[in-house]
């Protein structure tokens, strides 16, 4: 399995600093394993520190105790006597199921009587029970649960903090007699006894009260961080560190949750099972976790960790099903559990230490550090806590590891948003920059392009025009020329003739002056020019146009051509049709989609089987140019003569009808 997960390197390839000498990077990688190590025996040995009394009223520190032998709930008698012992002190654990409750009875003398009500603070592991003077003071459990063996696997000391009243100290010698209960699994523990006033016992009892409170902050931190990752993973969901990340630190926050809970979730076994499962997934993620964040090319880091909670994630909650002790070393899960623990949290290391070989940078040693201060961490808490119990006093370090890795991904993730957000705006500017050089390229392009298509226009233009000259007046102007030239014409001819060239060469202008479809002053322009020389031809004129929209087809040339076919029909009729009367009209149909003009005639019209000629087809042929369609057709009877329809399209059939 690969996640397809791109590198946190803020700077291109490019931009990356200069590969660091190989004995620096050895040096680095000593660094990350060696001072988490110093930092861990530094701790262990801060934590063996006993509170001292302060002078002046300060808080007495009772670190001389008698252990008594008694499983009676009832303190013994003020003259009972036992074996001296020194606070802290270890009771290693038995048979499971064993009872062995015992006194530890601390005397201390006042010179005065208390003005003030004073506190009685001791850390301790397993059930007690507190008496001062023979009267009960305090119980960490029902009195009938005293003797029964703890639920949970307890490493680390748990606070007990009482207050007492100030009329029982009385001037003179007095005894707390504190009831230990059944040690469990993980041994007992009785720390020095610290009783004053409540504000000196407070402030000499500030580290411990610091150490719960932070694992209560590290609880909700590595819950608060590890959801925020969860949604993040759903909503990038190919940003697979996330989840591992989330993850992680959710089963943190499921391991630091006895700190923080009064009560157990689950009964037993059930909750030690979903606390051996929650410790198996935040260790067997840490390489995985690692590797994500800073990405090592070794796809068998992640097999082993996925092979190590496969097989975990079903001995280990089995074990605890069946309640076998961390400490009972003749059953071969407890080697199982330690020696496969160290194994994954070293392979975490390592994959912290591959990272910074590859590319020594700041946050991969600070990676590859946390790492290894979460392995010696683990070693320090479990051989001194299980495997070598009683030899030194031991407090659960492992929440400074906690909270630094919950610190450290909130810092890794915080930097890789800023970078992902730099990446973006850096790719934002360069996608802008290319836009620019692109629109400017396009614009140059086009404006070239719109040159040789205004150049390819003007000479497609004036090759018509000379066409039309030719064809049209330049073919009556040779005509005129010859037939004068032979003495054919009279002079009032000639003049004809030259009307009608001025009359061709006029329509040719006309119609190129109107470019923009405008079809009613084509037509109106038409009629100018033609009127004249119809009424000379005997014909009555019967103009029907209408107000009509701009037709798209008759925009730039279109109006030529159009222009041309209604010319050619005009001129059919008065040459051919003996007509007296022709109708121009124009009508916008129902659907909005084309506009018809309509010539028509009452001359002799069209015999049948009529074969069209060369200027019919010539009309086909310009109609089709704007795509327009023609046809021919009789009036219906008793009418005579011919119709001529030209159908021209509009376009959206919308804009037609608004413009109508």
């Amino acid at each position: 399995m690969s996640d397809p997960t791109p590198s946190t390197d803020p700077l291109p390839a490019a931009a990356q600093p200069a590969a660091r000498p190989r004995g620096a990077v050895f040096v680095l990688m000593a660094l990350a394993v060696l001072l988490p190590l110093l930092l861990t025996a530094l701790m262990h040995a801060l934590s063996l520190r006993a509170p001292a009394a302060a002078p002046g009223g300060g808080p007495l520190v009772l670190s001389t105790a008698q252990r008594l032998d008694d499983a009676s709930l009832s303190p013994p008698g003020s003259g009972a006597a036992g074996v001296p012992v020194q606070l802290p002190f270890f009771e290693p654990a038995r048979e499971p199921s064993s009872t062995y409750p015992w006194w530890a009875l601390v005397r201390f003398t006042l010179d005065r009587p208390a003005d003030t009500t004073w506190a009685l603070s001791f850390g301790h592991r397993t059930a007690v029970v507190v008496y001062l003077d023979g009267r009960l003071l305090a119980n960490s459990v029902p009195l009938v649960e005293a003797d029964l063996p703890p639920r949970n696997l307890q490493i680390g000391e748990r606070l007990l903090d009482v207050s007492v009243p100030a009329d029982w100290l009385t001037a003179g010698g007095h005894v707390i007699a504190v009831r230990l209960g059944a040690p469990g699994p993980a041994g007992a523990t009785l720390s020095a006894l610290t009783l004053g006033p409540a504000a000196a016992v407070e402030a000499a009892d500030v580290p411990r009260r610091f150490g719960l409170a932070a694992r209560l902050t590290t609880a909700l931190s590595a819950l608060v961080i590890g959801t925020l990752l969860l949604f993040t993973w759903l909503v990038e969901r190919r940003e697979r560190l996330y989840l591992w990340s989330a993850l992680q630190l959710l089963m943190i926050a499921v391991l630091l949750s006895p700190y923080v809970l009064s009560e157990p979730l689950l009964p037993s076994p059930w909750w030690r099972m979903a606390l051996d499962a929650a410790d198996v997934l935040a260790k067997g993620l840490a390489p995985i976790v690692i590797a994500a964040w800073a990405p090592v090319r070794a796809a068998w880091v992640r097999t082993l960790a996925f092979g190590y909670m496969a097989v975990a994630l079903v001995i280990d909650p089995l074990a605890a099903y069946h309640l076998v002790p961390w400490t009972e070393f003749a059953h071969p899960w407890p080697w199982w559990a330690l020696s496969s623990r160290l194994a994954i949290l070293g392979l975490a290391v390592v994959v912290g230490l591959m990272a910074l070989r590859e590319r020594p940078s700041a946050d991969r040693l600070g990676t590859a550090a946390l790492a290894a201060l979460a392995l010696w961490i683990w070693i320090d808490v479990s051989l001194f806590a299980l495997v070598l119990p009683g030899v030194v006093r031991v407090s659960d370090l492992n929440v400074v590891a906690y909270a630094g890795w919950a610190l450290w991904v909130a810092v890794l993730l915080h930097r890789r948003l800023v970078d992902n957000r730099r990446r973006e705006q850096r790719l934002r500017d360069e996608l802008a920059q290319q836009l620019a050089a692109r629109s400017e390229e396009l614009r140059v392009q086009y404006a070239e392009l719109q040159d040789s298509e205004r150049a390819r226009a003007t000479a497609a233009e004036r090759e018509r025009l000379l066409a039309e000259m030719h064809d049209g007046v330049g073919g009556q102007l040779t005509s005129a020329k010859m037939l004068a030239s032979s003495g054919e014409l009279t002079n009032a001819e000639i003049v004809n003739i030259l009307d009608d060239c001025l009359r061709e060469m006029r329509l040719t202008v006309d119609a190129l002056s109107v470019t923009d479809g405008d079809l009613g002053l084509l037509l109106a322009t038409l009629r100018s020019r033609l009127e004249p020389a119809l009424r000379a031809g005997g014909l009555t004129l019967d103009w029907r146009v209408d107000a009509t929209p701009h037709v798209p087809a008759l925009r730039g040339a279109g109006g030529r051509e159009f222009v041309r076919i209604v010319q050619e029909a005009l001129s059919n009729i008065v040459h051919h049709a003996a007509a007296s009367r022709v109708q121009v009209g124009t009508r916008l149909c129902n659907s909005g989609t084309h506009v018809q003009v309509t010539v028509a005639d009452d001359g002799l019209g069209m015999a049948d089987g009529f074969t069209p000629g060369r200027g019919l087809r010539n009309m086909r042929q310009r109609a089709q140019r704007v795509s327009a369609r023609i046809e021919w057709s009789r009036p219906p009877a008793p009418a005579r003569g011919t119709v001529m329809t030209i159908e021209l399209p509009l376009g959206e059939p919308g804009r037609a009808a608004d413009a109508a």
